[in-house]
């Protein structure tokens, strides 16, 4: 029977379903999010098996959450077998406004690529647009083509029930481009679907966008596992002074300036991990607290970085850096009293006796270092957080130790090191799994001129994160023992985690410029090569050992 999903004029369907999602605007914190959701499940409502079976789709609302957006799910059920494989997406993309002038046609393609045929400052954009090779526009690599993938796949399988030997599980995910709380509703969704189903949870198979790695590279990168990722933060209280009397005081800026150097990039604190490709810390943000203009120097300064974790447990992550950075603030303190020493000697004033003080705590240190000075750190915590609840979680532990500091009021200059949400963690699988050698059979055997590449840690961030968790519990209480508020702001049900154990690959569409205005896509691979491999490493997971 003929209908909307059959191909016509050589536009595959997953061409069909990434145009028809990438129209839809759907930037991560708006409405859109809830547009495209429906989008979803109109096109999952319009396959003939869910029209049969309608209540084989369905949506999951986030809780308490003020827009009211939603998780998308399907599931195409196979009777006498408990094997089930995943496919996951997320439904959400960035902001358009890095398009500039061409903000207007950030969803249109076609306007896209006549705009880059012509355009002279990147040859590289300019052949691709010319190649006719390519889609633009923004989502339509991050990740609405692997939304679409998963999509197709699942039409394929309701319409070949001959291939379909397993259960199989569609899950479109909102929020993944901040603080991934689609994923983590969802990990309640996939448990009830087990515990109804009986269901065995194979394999996630995650379509997250891969990309070249150098000039000219055309391996397709193929990951077995997802690198995790810890936001390190530092709180930095300096000594403020008149800037007539600079010497005197200990600047915020510098303090934070210093850090910046020592971790910013600096791959001497990443992991060793031979052949994976290990990213060190990058800032995400630095600012001073000064709210207006006054020749006062600043005396607090705000920074976090993003810290990527692959096998060391974030804990030993943290007290590396606290050391590291307890050194650092040792020579900038050495430095500073000198620089005093020279300008006081120059004017032949007397030596300045008094020695200033610069600390480094951890926040478990820092709370412990509290409680010595008196304070009942459980009770104003959770005063601070009965008054503060709007905070944004990445705001609301800087705040949180600016008050606990003015309470204890010691005037001594310090840094304060600890964890702020998004929290992602790190997961793998073992070459020795069948999770990974029928992936390896299955490239192995795939009938294309591809090169394929086998990479242990997804190193983009995703969802995947959530599925399954490494790290054991008393690793990753020494973690929550920095992370202040942490069951508050960003509860994650580690429990849950580690119950579903759920192994996680990443087999993505291909492209350019994700998360920039040249993002696209290549569509003879993520259209045309992609899908087949999925479908078969799906057919192979569902087999018996």
């Amino acid at each position: 029977m003929r209908n909307k999903f059959d191909n016509s004029n050589k536009v595959t369907l997953v061409e069909k379903i990434t145009r028809e999602l990438v129209a839809v605007k759907s930037i991560n914190g708006t409405n859109g999010e809830i547009q495209v959701v429906k989008k979803v499940e109109e096109i999952l409502r319009d396959f003939p098996v869910f029209k049969k079976h309608p209540e084989w789709v369905w949506t999951q609302k986030l809780p308490n959450d003020p827009l009211g957006r939603q998780n998308v799910f399907a599931f195409l059920p196979k009777s006498q077998t408990n094997k089930t494989v995943i496919y996951h997406s997320h439904l959400d993309t960035v902001g358009v406004k890095d398009f500039g002038a061409l903000e207007p046609h950030a969803l249109n393609s076609e306007k896209l690529t006549e705009y880059f045929k012509n355009y002279t400052e990147d040859a590289d954009v300019k052949k691709d647009a010319e190649s006719g090779d390519w889609l633009f526009g923004r989502g339509a690599l991050d990740m609405k083509s692997g939304d679409a993938v998963n999509l197709s796949n699942l039409y394929y399988f309701s319409q070949h029930p001959e291939e379909q030997t397993g259960n199989l599980v569609f899950m479109g995910n909102c929020v993944e481009e901040n603080d991934h709380s689609g994923v983590i509703a969802a990990l309640s969704e996939l448990q009830r679907l087990k515990d109804e189903n009986y269901l065995d949870y194979q394999v996630a198979i995650n379509t997250d966008f891969i990309s070249p790695k150098f000039s000219g590279d055309k391996q397709k990168y193929i990951y077995y596992g997802a690198a995790g990722k810890v936001l390190t933060c530092f709180y930095i209280k300096g000594i403020e002074t008149h800037v007539g009397n600079t010497y005197a005081g200990l600047d915020s800026t510098l303090i934070a300036s210093h850090i910046n150097v020592l971790l910013n990039n600096n791959p001497d604190f990443i992991e060793k991990i031979a052949g994976e490709e290990i990213l060190p810390s990058s800032c995400l943000m630095l600012r001073d607290q000064k709210d207006f203009y006054n020749v006062q120097t600043a005396k607090k300064t705000y920074m976090y970085f993003n810290t990527f974790t692959y096998a060391r447990p974030v804990a030993d992550i943290l007290f590396q850096i606290k050391n590291a950075v307890k050194q650092e603030c040792d020579i900038l303190n050495t430095q500073a009293k000198r620089r005093y020493a020279n300008f006081l000697e120059q004017l032949h004033f007397p030596e300045h006796k008094e020695e200033q003080k610069l600390k480094v705590f951890t926040f478990a240190e820092y709370i412990e270092y509290l409680k010595t000075k008196g304070l009942d750190t459980r009770t104003l915590m959770q005063d601070f957080y009965k008054e503060h609840q709007n905070l944004d979680k990445r705001e609301a532990g800087f705040e949180l130790i600016d008050w606990l500091d003015t309470q204890v009021n010691d005037g001594i200059a310090k840094v304060i090191l600890f964890v702020a949400p998004p929290f992602c963690p790190h997961n793998s699988v073992e070459k020795t799994s069948h999770v990974y050698t029928k992936l390896q059979a299955v490239l192995d055997s795939a009938k294309n001129d591809e090169r394929f590449v086998m990479k242990q840690f997804f190193p983009y961030l995703s969802d995947s994160s959530y599925l399954k968790v490494d790290e054991s519990e008393k690793e990753l209480e020494l973690m929550q023992a920095n992370f202040p508020l942490a069951n508050e702001l960003y509860p994650l049900p580690y429990d849950k985690m580690r119950e579903l154990n759920i192994p996680a690959v990443d087999i993505g569409v291909y492209g350019k410029g994700a998360h920039t205005w040249k993002e696209r896509v290549y569509k003879p691979y993520s259209y045309e090569v992609l899908p087949p491999i999925i479908r078969e490493y799906t057919k192979k997971m569902w087999k018996e050992e």
